[in-house]
């Protein structure tokens, strides 16, 4: 198989290129048969890709592995480093205790005599477009466990190793405690919410409610004729549900951006600015507010003229806590959603209005310190890329 020393790194000095199955034993994972529940509900972590690329250690996962089960799988040790190579090519993260997979991942039990598992991991991460681009063009990408194992890295002597991981861990904690603290910071602001009005679907407090279609005008969205191209050669932001989910979007959020002619000939209707688009089909219940008039497509709808009685960043506060519920009225075959009738009907509270807007005051202290903590996070991010960088070029070696 073709080298990717051009693609992983500069080898220089006393750096030299493996094959993967030089380094270690490649266990593919495996699946206990369904059929037999007994397999399932011990206490052997059974990781799957969406277990991986959330942090560098795992040990805990959704479904876990019975003494029966154990029998039926492979088990790999702690310290072992797991790849998906079926689907999403390349997620990573390291076993933090004894544990198994399904088939979609291949693991490296590496020889600790060659190779460290956190370098390995680092190695792999780096790697990850390389693997995307090697992997079949079937309908689902697959690296399968021979071609894997076949693919070459390029590791500096052990010692050299551990040097670097050191220094990169350092950076990999910054980034996990500025994780941290935009968790807190999300814990908090929820946590004022309900202390201030208790939970708006229960509420405890006994606020006046009334259905959301009292309380402001419900505006579906379209998608232009794609046979008119000009359609889209416009300045109007045209958002579709991959943009909801941030409180705030704005014009560079758009997917594409269409024509006053658009709009005029198609489904599709100007929402002024400072509405609330909530996504019915695809992203049910996902919800933000527009900073500027846009578009949206059909999976969307828009409420606009919101009434006086409602501060904004309230009641988008409130959808979001309905998100569940939306979840649970998806309908549907081919095309699952909610209906309109669903938001239509929903109950507001409506507590006092200096109370939601002293509330909006302290969502928009709040936005402004997490506008701080994403510019704190991408300097980290910053950091660790270029550490990464001198790290692959040999040139992080004390």
């Amino acid at each position: 198989m073709k080298s990717i020393s051009d693609v992983q790194c500069d080898l220089m000095g006393e750096w030299k290129e493996y094959k993967i199955s030089d380094i270690g034993t490649v266990v593919t994972g495996n699946t206990p048969p369904k059929k037999d529940p007994k397999n399932y509900g011990g206490e052997l972590v059974w990781i799957k890709p969406p277990d991986l690329d959330r942090k560098m250690y795992v040990s805990e996962s959704e479904e876990m592995i019975s003494d029966i089960g154990k029998k039926k799988v492979r088990l790999l040790p702690k310290g072992s480093v797991l790849v998906s190579c079926i689907g999403n090519i390349g997620k990573v993260a390291i076993s933090e205790c004894e544990l198994c997979t399904n088939q979609q991942i291949n693991s490296i039990i590496p020889n600790k005599e060659i190779v460290d598992s956190v370098f390995l991991y680092y190695v792999i991460k780096r790697m990850r477009p390389y693997l995307e681009n090697i992997a079949s063009n079937a309908v689902v990408p697959l690296l399968n466990k021979n071609d894997f194992s076949k693919v070459k890295i390029a590791l500096p002597p052990l010692e050299t190793q551990k040097k670097i991981v050191e220094i990169l861990e350092r950076a990999e904690k910054l980034k996990e405690w500025r994780a941290e603290a935009d968790e807190l910071t999300d814990t908090l602001f929820n946590s004022y919410f309900l202390d201030i009005f208790g939970d708006p679907i229960k509420n405890p407090n006994n606020f006046k409610t009334e259905s959301l279609k009292d309380l402001c005008q419900l505006k579906s969205g379209g998608t232009p004729s794609r046979k008119n191209k000009e359609f889209f050669n416009g300045d109007i932001p045209w958002i579709t549900t991959i943009a909801l989910g941030p409180k705030y979007i704005d014009r560079k959020d758009a997917v594409e951006y269409i024509t006053n002619e658009a709009i005029e000939k198609s489904a599709t209707k100007l929402i002024p600015k400072h509405s609330i688009l909530v996504g019915v089909r695809v992203g049910v219940g996902k919800a933000s507010i527009n900073k500027c008039d846009i578009c949206t497509n059909q999976d969307i709808i828009s409420l606009i003229n919101i009434d006086k009685r409602l501060n904004k960043e309230f009641l988008l506060q409130i959808l979001r806590y309905y998100e569940r519920f939306f979840e649970s009225q998806i309908r549907g075959a081919t095309i699952k959603g909610i209906t309109s009738s669903i938001l239509k009907d929903l109950k507001i509270i409506l507590p006092p209005i200096e109370l939601q807007n002293q509330f909006g005051t302290i969502v928009e202290n709040i936005e402004k310190i997490k506008g701080t903590q994403k510019q704190s996070k991408q300097q980290i991010n910053d950091l660790f890329n270029a550490l990464m960088q001198k790290a692959f070029k040999g040139e992080l070696t004390c």
